[in-house]
């Protein structure tokens, strides 16, 4: 009866002390998670941070598409190349300055619309003096509406990447006779913010034409009821690339 007494003694002992052990390893596993968090948290906020460093280093450039290159260009050939394009193609009395220009990227091939020749090139960053200068080209691109020509802003992969996806709601909505516009990685939809669905692979099959509605919200949060913070907006993107 002393021995079963002992040995019960014992197990309670040891019950009590692996209970003791669970609950000190769940109280530092809610540590870790706690702390892991924070790393996570501090992480994004880094990563925003970097991201909006590469966006404003970029401001004052420019990114010209679809001008001719060639193997041996030099430096100098291609900043002459991007001042006879400001007067010859978008029409400008004079020509802005600014303080370099060089090819990047890969090198592409394209038939010409007009003579069917092939053509290679290789996209032109163009930093300007200031951002002044730089929207006074960028306003300028709507003449080169029906070529081959292309003027873009320069932002970081991250923030491209965002665009790309959000480019074919706002040519739907530009087709829907809608005021759209893209700033950085965000779309406004008749002075709302277009939110991209959680799946974002959009339906290519002719039968799955009507999309689920796609959620936008207030560019500033209003105080309002909650019903009235959330706008739908019915928007059926089409595939294309974007030129």
């Amino acid at each position: 009866m002393e021995f079963v007494n002992t040995s019960f003694e014992v197990s309670k002992t040891e019950r009590e002390n692996l209970k003791s052990t669970v609950a000190e390893i769940q109280i530092n596993n809610g540590e870790i998670v706690t702390h892991l968090d924070d790393i996570r948290r501090n992480l994004n906020h880094l990563t925003e941070r970097h991201l909006d460093l590469q966006t404003r280093s970029m401001r004052e450039n420019l990114v010209f598409s679809g001008i001719p290159h060639k193997d041996d260009e030099t430096i100098e050939e291609t900043e002459n190349i991007i001042k006879n394009f400001m007067f010859t193609e978008l029409k400008m009395e004079t020509t802005v300055d600014f303080h370099r220009a060089h090819r990047f990227g890969k090198e592409t091939e394209f038939r010409d619309k007009k003579d069917g020749r092939l053509i290679k090139t290789r996209p032109i960053v163009c930093r300007f003096k200031n951002f002044k200068d730089r929207e006074i080209v960028r306003t300028s691109a709507k003449e080169l509406k029906g070529t081959h020509y292309g003027i873009q802003e320069q932002f970081p992969k991250e923030i491209n990447d965002k665009r790309k996806m959000l480019w074919p709601y706002f040519k739907q909505a530009r087709e829907d006779k809608k005021k759209a516009y893209l700033k950085r990685d965000k779309l406004f939809i008749d002075g709302n913010e277009f939110i991209l669905p959680d799946d974002d692979e959009m339906e290519t099959n002719d039968d799955k034409r009507n999309y689920e509605t796609q959620n936008t919200r207030p560019k500033t949060t209003p105080h309002r009821e909650p019903q009235r913070q959330t706008q739908r907006s019915h928007i059926a993107p089409r595939r294309g690339r974007r030129h």
